[in-house]
């Protein structure tokens, strides 16, 4: 290298030549200069406003919708979701309020006339079910009147409330076993010094334990007498963790301990006086008594009267029904569009003509993810959606001597991959559809799935979800989703013919979606529902269509 290169090589690795620096700086500010320049004048320009639609999507959406969508609670349980025309915080916070608690006792009322309609009283040495006047309760009574309808030209059959009443109590039944052994399994967890215990669960410990040595230390118990009597009501699973519970190292006192166990037994004895197996056959005795025609309906007194002692009306099964039916009546009537969500399954709406459509997923409502099979547009101007599908309450019962021999295949199989197998080839003999394995306890349940077919008393084998918009009553959409969800594809088609302007979609078991061909427009994939998003997101930024920006108007 000659000289003069190995100077300028010795300065640049010394830094001291920095005029470069400058230049590079000086260079970046002269076309940040000029951009900028350009940018303020382009945008300045009178005639054209580049974030014109931009602005105009994002103020309609504003008057059109308070800007993010309200949350409340009915009947305690379900949530209700609202996108509605902003009206001020006065009446989402009283007067909408005030609506929802109106329409909730409103239901709850014919709930409570419903169960005088079903039961049963003795005349004579006959039991017998009273006529029952519903002039007080026209809603109730258009369910009949609609319902009697339903049955002689759909699937769904009024007179079946017996079979679903049935399966409603073996499912109550059920959450009372499961919430009562939960809640023993927390207090056998503070039995011991349980490392894995959370911050907020060793407060819940303290609390608990202060509240139940106020109410009763004394016992003249021992604590191996109250594990003895626990034993006893509990299966295997449970007596087991018991065991190792107490085995271990605890730092409370005798007392705590005794009122610990007391709790544990106190929820042990709600679980066992419930039937642990439930004679699910015993549902099919009352198919032969579903006769809609045995249900008497008098137009002119407004009344009805069950004529069988094995009849009943499930009205609970439109809880959620009645009460979109209800609320609606009392919204606002002129100026106020709105899309409301109830729970996962019933919804309705009000858009304008001009508004881009909403689309619901078949699925779940509430939510369009990546898992969904497609959704629905919500094309007509206003009315109510609802899906009726499977596991809408689901009844696991533990199959203790299952469980109890994969406990054992397990233990005895010592490598990783054989063991992988063996889970994999339990996956394949009881399927997920029907059975339920918990790898954390190695337990193995059996599930039973609600709504069930009314004509077998058992689960629905064809459909996943039937999906119906109705524009005028919750109801029957109801009804009809269904009468679906129970049909074969033979079936389906009959109801495409019976009812030809109902929009409707089937999710079947095998993850195909069923839509009539008249309504195929109003259908969308999951890739297109995915691609509207898409284009929604560039509309609101005041792009074009495919995301480019929009050229500069001559």
């Amino acid at each position: 290298m000659s000289p003069k290169r190995k100077v300028r090589a010795s300065e640049l690795a010394a830094g001291r030549n920095s005029n470069s620096h400058w230049r590079y700086l000086i260079l970046l500010i002269v076309v940040g200069g000029l951009f900028l320049y350009f940018m303020i004048k382009w945008s300045s320009d009178k005639e054209y406003d580049r974030f014109a639609l931009a602005k105009q999507y994002s103020e309609y959406y504003k008057d059109f919708f308070v800007e993010t969508p309200l949350t409340y609670t009915v009947f305690e349980e379900s949530k209700l979701v609202i996108r509605a025309t902003n009206l001020g915080s006065d009446f989402w916070s009283k007067d909408f309020n005030a609506m929802i608690r109106q329409s909730e006792n409103e239901v709850n009322e014919m709930l409570n006339v419903a169960k005088l309609i079903n039961e049963t009283h003795s005349q004579n040495g006959e039991t017998v079910k009273e006529e029952q006047n519903l002039s007080s309760f026209p809603a109730l009574y258009e369910l009949l009147e609609t319902g009697k309808r339903m049955s002689e030209s759909s699937y769904y059959n009024i007179a079946s409330g017996e079979i679903s009443e049935f399966w409603e109590r073996q499912y109550r039944n059920f959450k009372r076993k499961s919430t009562a052994y939960a809640k023993a399994e927390v207090v056998l967890n503070y039995l011991f010094d349980n490392p894995m215990l959370s911050p907020s669960e060793i407060q819940n410990r303290k609390k608990l334990l202060d509240t139940l040595t106020k109410e009763k230390t004394d016992s003249a118990s021992s604590i191996d007498d109250l594990a003895n009597q626990i034993y006893k009501l509990s299966d295997k699973t449970f007596a087991n963790m018991l065991k190792e519970a107490l085995s271990k190292p605890s730092s409370i006192s005798e007392n705590e301990k005794k009122a610990l166990l007391l709790n544990i037994l106190g929820n042990m004895k709600v679980r066992s006086t419930i039937d642990k197996t439930p004679n699910f056959e015993s549902a099919k005795e009352f198919i032969p008594y579903a006769d809609p025609n045995k249900i008497e309906l008098n137009d002119e007194k407004k009344s009805v009267k069950i004529l069988s002692p094995n009849i009943s009306v499930d009205v609970n099964f439109f809880r959620e029904a009645l009460f979109m039916k209800q609320l609606k009546a009392k919204l606002p009537k002129v100026k106020f569009n709105y899309l409301i969500y109830l729970g996962d399954r019933h919804g309705m709406w009000k858009l304008p003509k001009e508004y881009v459509r909403w689309s619901v997923s078949i699925d779940d409502p509430f939510s369009v993810t990546d898992k969904i099979r497609g959704a629905i547009k919500l094309m007509p101007e206003e009315g109510y959606f609802v899906i009726t599908r499977r596991n809408e309450n689901v009844i696991m019962t533990r199959l203790e001597e299952l469980s109890e021999k994969i406990r054992k295949d397990l233990d005895s199989i010592k490598e990783y991959d054989a063991k992988n197998a063996y889970l994999l080839q339990l996956k394949k003999d009881y399927p997920d559809k029907i059975y339920f394995f918990d790898p954390i306890k190695k337990t193995m349940f059996r599930k039973y799935d609600t709504p069930v077919d009314w004509r077998t008393a058992e689960q629905v084998e064809n459909n996943l979800a039937a999906f119906v918009i109705d524009e005028e009553d919750p109801v029957r959409a109801r009804m009809l989703s269904y009468s679906l969800f129970i049909s074969d594809e033979e079936r389906i088609a009959d109801h495409e013919k019976g009812f030809a302007d109902t929009i409707f979609a089937v999710l079947k078991s095998d993850s195909s979606v069923f839509v009539p061909q008249k309504f195929k427009d109003l259908f969308m994939t999951q890739e297109e529902v995915k691609e509207a998003k898409i284009k929604a997101d560039y509309k609101a930024r005041g792009l074009n269509p495919d995301g480019s920006v929009p050229e500069k108007k001559k």
